[in-house]
C-alpha cells in the first residue's frame, strides 16, 4: 500500500473530530456520554460495545463513542458489525440506516514512505517487499530486479540521517489512523440467521452478586496497597500522598448505585498512583481546575463507566455531572482538542484492565487453597473406598 491512500483517508474524514463534536454536544447539554438525555423509567445497566463477529469488546475512544451511541439510541444489543461482516451472514443494514465510525490503526513500514530513500551500494533502490527471513526483495532503479539482505541496505531519513535497516524500522515506521463503519444489530435486516446462531441476553445479577463483585474489586485494589476508609462525613476523595480513598458510609447515599459509582470513580484515580500506572494527572497533578486535573477527572469517570460495563455493576452518576464543566474545558484545550477524549479513554482502558486484573488475582489467591482442599478430600474419599 502506498502512503497516498492513508493521506487521502485522513483528508476525507476526520473521525476523531466527528466523535469529539458529538460527545462535546452532549456534554454542553449537561448529558454524560454514556447516559440518555431523557428519563423513561429505571436506567438500564451499561453494556460493553463489542464486535458482533469477533466477540471482542471495543476499546479506547471506540468504546466511549459506541457506549454513547447505545445509550442515546436506546439499543438493547451491544453488538456492532461492518457491512462485509453482515454480508457474510446474508444480512445488511436497513435502508437509510446510518452507521457509526470506529477508528483503527495500521503500520506503514518506512520503506513505503516517499520521503525516505533506500540505497544499495550507493544506488537508490525501490523495496517491493520484506520476507520474514530478513531478506528484502529490491528493485534497482533502471536495472533488473534482484534481492539483497535487508541489513545490506542504507536508509536516508527525511532529515538527512543515514541509518541501517533495523534502526530505520524502530525510528521511521509510522502508524496511521483509518476507520470503518459499523452498524448496531438493531439497524440491520436479514439478521435472523445470525441471531439464531448467536443469541444475546443481558445477564441479570442480584444485589448480592453486585455487592460481591464490588467487594472483589475493592479487595483487589487493597491488595496493591490502597487504603479504603468509610466514615460518616460528606466528602469522597482520593489522596495520592497517603494512597488512600476516603468515602462516606454507604447509608449516606440515597442510592446504592451512586455509592458504587463514586467508589469506582475514586478507585479509578487510585490506579494512577506512582506504584501502579503512574498517570501524570496523579503523580504530577496541577490541582483543582487545572488542565491535568480536568483530564484526570475524565479518566476516572470513564474508568467508572467502563468498569460498570465490564462487570454489570449498576451505576448512577447524577452527582458526577458537576465535573462536566471541567471536561468541556479539557476537550476544548488548545493543546488537546480532538485527541483529549481518545487519550483519556485509552488511559481509562488501562485503569480498567488494572482493576480487573487486581480483582482476579485476589480471586485466584482465594480459590487455590480451596481447590487444593477439594482435591485432597477427593483423594481421601477414594482411598477410603
Amino acid at each position: 500500500m502506498s502512503d497516498k491512500s492513508p493521506k487521502k483517508e485522513v483528508e476525507r474524514r476526520d473521525v476523531r473530530q466527528e466523535v469529539t463534536d458529538s460527545i462535546l454536544s452532549r456534554l454542553e447539554q449537561g448529558v454524560m456520554p454514556w447516559r440518555k438525555g431523557w428519563t423513561d423509567g429505571e436506567p438500564k445497566p451499561l453494556m460493553l460495545p463489542q464486535n458482533g463477529e469477533s466477540g471482542k469488546a471495543y476499546r479506547g475512544g471506540n468504546r466511549l463513542h459506541l457506549m454513547a451511541v447505545i445509550q442515546s439510541q436506546g439499543y438493547d444489543d451491544p453488538r456492532f458489525m461492518t457491512f462485509n461482516q453482515l454480508r457474510a451472514w446474508e444480512a445488511g443494514p436497513q435502508k437509510g440506516s446510518r452507521g457509526y465510525p470506529v477508528e483503527y490503526w495500521e503500520k506503514m513500514p518506512f520503506w513505503k514512505r516517499r520521503d525516505v530513500e533506500v540505497s544499495l551500494n550507493g544506488s537508490r533502490v525501490q523495496v517491493l517487499d520484506v520476507r520474514s527471513d530478513g531478506m528484502a526483495p529490491v528493485a534497482v532503479i533502471g536495472a533488473e530486479r534482484r534481492e539483497a539482505p535487508a541489513n545490506h541496505l542504507d536508509v536516508r531519513a527525511p532529515d538527512g540521517r543515514v541509518m541501517r535497516w533495523a534502526r530505520a524500522e524502530r525510528e521511521l515506521d509510522v502508524l496511521y489512523a483509518k476507520h470503518s463503519t459499523v452498524f448496531n444489530l438493531a439497524q440491520c435486516q436479514g439478521i435472523e440467521k445470525y441471531l439464531e446462531a448467536r443469541p444475546f441476553e443481558l445477564p441479570k445479577r442480584t444485589e448480592v452478586q453486585l455487592d460481591a463483585s464490588m467487594d472483589g474489586i475493592v479487595k483487589g485494589m487493597q491488595a496493591t496497597g490502597l487504603q479504603v476508609r468509610f466514615e460518616e462525613q460528606n466528602r469522597a476523595f482520593y489522596r495520592p500522598s497517603a494512597d488512600m480513598i476516603m468515602m462516606p458510609v454507604p447509608q449516606q447515599f440515597d442510592d446504592v448505585r451512586e455509592f458504587r459509582s463514586t467508589l469506582l470513580h475514586e478507585m479509578g484515580h487510585a490506579t494512577g498512583h506512582a506504584s501502579r500506572l503512574a498517570r501524570d494527572g496523579i503523580v504530577a497533578g496541577d490541582g483543582f481546575g487545572g488542565p491535568k486535573y480536568a483530564r484526570e477527572e475524565l479518566v476516572a469517570e470513564m474508568t467508572s463507566a467502563f468498569m460498570a460495563a465490564e462487570t454489570g455493576i449498576d451505576r448512577v452518576d447524577d452527582n458526577h455531572a458537576s465535573y462536566i464543566g471541567h471536561w468541556i474545558e479539557a476537550i476544548k484545550a488548545k493543546d488537546g482538542g480532538k485527541h483529549v477524549l481518545y487519550e483519556a479513554a485509552r488511559e481509562a482502558d488501562k485503569a480498567t484492565d488494572y482493576m480487573l486484573d487486581a480483582s482476579r488475582s485476589v480471586e485466584r489467591a482465594v480459590e487455590q487453597p480451596l481447590d487444593k482442599e477439594r482435591k485432597q478430600k477427593t483423594a481421601e474419599a477414594e482411598v477410603e473406598r
